[in-house]
């Protein structure tokens, strides 16, 4: 029997950044998707659907939601969209408010971060395991 484990209800990509199927290219189509937000808003933040499955090993790609804020008098923030983990395709408006969003987000400078980080990391792996002609 499989078992759901939901995620925490302040959970943020940070947190499951390790557990993604595809972590750098999961982030580069967030942050895609974030970028036309913050085009058309001025700003972007991330929150992550909690109530998908969470496995022991790799595979987990969360539905996400991104917000803006309101405006410059607002307290809140206002709903872009929601897209799905895997498609990265935009919800109907009906599941953007149907699904479970962490209360916890990312501005789009925190996700931009995680993505340098996970390429850096890339990076230096691939130099690590194939050293350049020469090199001792």
């Amino acid at each position: 029997m499989i078992q759901k484990k939901h995620l925490p209800p302040d959970a943020t990509i940070a947190d499951v950044v390790a557990d993604l199927e595809d972590a750098s290219e999961y982030l580069r189509r967030v942050l895609g998707n974030m970028r036309f937000c913050q085009k058309r808003h001025g700003d972007a933040c991330l929150r992550i659907g909690i109530t998908g499955k969470r496995g022991q090993s790799k595979g987990l790609a969360p539905s996400y939601r991104i917000d803006y804020p309101a405006g410059p008098d607002a307290d809140g923030m206002t709903i872009y969209n929601g897209f799905g983990g895997r498609s990265h395709s935009a919800f109907t408006p009906i599941n953007v408010r149907e699904t479970n969003w962490s209360r916890g987000h990312a501005t789009i400078q925190e996700v931009q971060k995680l993505y340098d980080g996970l390429h850096k990391a890339g990076l230096e792996k691939a130099e690590r395991d194939n050293p350049a002609p020469g090199t001792p």
